[in-house]
């Protein structure tokens, strides 16, 4: 991560290797800000464990780089998707804009699932290693973001102010189009409260979620379909809002519908099934603190045991960490053979950017041919230490 996806402390996506046409690397970069808060969480919750000053120096500088995405619009509370260096080359999809001093770019149309990882990287930061400084930074940043969306009739603005693709929470598109938006809005507006302390946040809380009833519509946030057919990337959109929920949430009735919308996506509605059989060492961690169900623990930590390098890495790159660290990599499938329209265990998949976002159900094949793209750990990171911090995977665990 830190040799070939960060740039200063922000985590990039995709690592598009030189071609005939571009002689350097690049990156394609859509999701920067969800990606950098989830590695901001990550890296709260390793210092968390290790207690080390190389992992705090390591967390303050993706919280800056966090900051930094909150801010380098120019607009106070507009999110972007990524900047970038001004002089440095660039080979991205998106749509850039020039930052007011002219030394960076920055790419816009962000949407709720940028928000939902940049601030599920806050929460965590707060409170596992922020300063005083830094806890006032983290307020006044979540603030921003949310009054901002609030002051738009609970739309994300672009910088042309037209709203953006997917950044809508307002009342009737949570009731109509995405129950899932409900939950999002409320692990928004929980962290702006807890972070600033302020009693309006507190107040906007208790309108949207039982005046406005987003609590109750919460419970349905994963739409109920045939597992082949599921949003695997909402899935992890969910689980990003229930951790800092459910770490936060005092009142009991609220607490209720939040762990009951944790149970039906997790074990489904009754027609469909949740995510449980698709052993998720991130989803299943949270379960297990937080409904106590520990059935899957083991099959959650096999995935961790079996996660394969050649689903991010071409071979040259491997064989050069071989070298580094002084280890064989071993390709060889170590899963039982799935059951029929089961999902495909982690070592029987192809290659992608994020192993929680990949369906499970449709992602079996061959890694066998090297890629132009090749891609970071954050997925395996976010699981791994998030299992290290709950006390559900030892140092030892082998």
């Amino acid at each position: 991560m830190e040799q070939r996806f960060l740039l200063e402390g922000q985590a990039l996506c995709k690592l598009m290797l030189p071609t005939g046409d571009r002689t350097f690397v690049a990156y394609n970069m859509p999701d920067n800000a969800y990606m950098t808060g989830i590695y901001l969480g990550t890296l709260a919750k390793k210092y968390a464990v290790t207690k080390a000053d190389a992992d705090l120096e390591k967390a303050r500088e993706t919280l800056r780089a966090l900051h930094k995405l909150c801010t380098v619009s120019g607009r106070k509370g507009l999110l972007a998707r990524a900047f970038w260096p001004k002089d440095r080359p660039l080979a991205d999809d998106g749509g850039w804009r020039e930052t007011a001093d002219k030394q960076y770019l920055w790419r816009g149309d962000v949407s709720s699932d940028q928000m939902d990882g940049t601030v599920y990287g806050f929460a965590f930061a707060y409170d596992l290693f922020a300063n005083v400084e830094e806890k006032k930074l983290i307020g006044e940043t979540v603030a921003a973001l949310v009054d901002y969306v609030e002051g738009h009739g609970r739309l994300i603005l672009d910088i042309d102010d037209t709203p953006t693709q997917w950044g809508r929470y307002t009342p009737e598109h949570v009731r109509m189009r995405e129950k899932m938006n409900a939950l999002l809005w409320l692990q928004l507006v929980k962290v702006a409260h807890h972070t600033t302390g302020e009693e309006r946040f507190a107040a906007l809380y208790r309108k949207c979620a039982l005046d406005e009833g987003y609590a109750e519509i919460a419970v349905e946030a994963r739409p109920s379909r045939p597992p082949q057919r599921a949003n695997h990337s909402d899935d992890v959109l969910l689980f990003l809002a229930y951790e800092p929920l459910l770490h936060l949430e005092e009142d009991p009735q609220l607490r209720e519908l939040y762990l009951k919308s944790l149970r039906r996506s997790w074990e489904g509605d009754g027609e469909y099934p949740g995510v449980k059989p698709e052993a998720n060492p991130f989803y299943t961690f949270v379960v297990v603190k937080y409904l106590g169900e520990i059935s899957e623990l083991e099959n959650g930590l096999n995935t961790l045991r079996w996660f394969p390098l050649d689903i991010k890495w071409n071979r040259n790159t491997i064989a050069g960490y071989e070298q580094k660290f002084s280890f064989s990599f071993d390709p060889a499938v170590r899963s039982p053979e799935p059951a029929e329209a089961a999902p495909t265990p982690i070592d029987r998949r192809v290659k992608d950017w994020s192993c929680w976002v990949q369906n499970p159900y449709r992602s079996a094949g061959s890694r066998a041919e090297d890629s132009p793209l090749e891609f970071n750990g954050h997925d395996y990171m976010l699981a791994y230490w998030t299992g290290r911090y709950y006390g559900f995977v030892s140092p030892e665990l082998q």
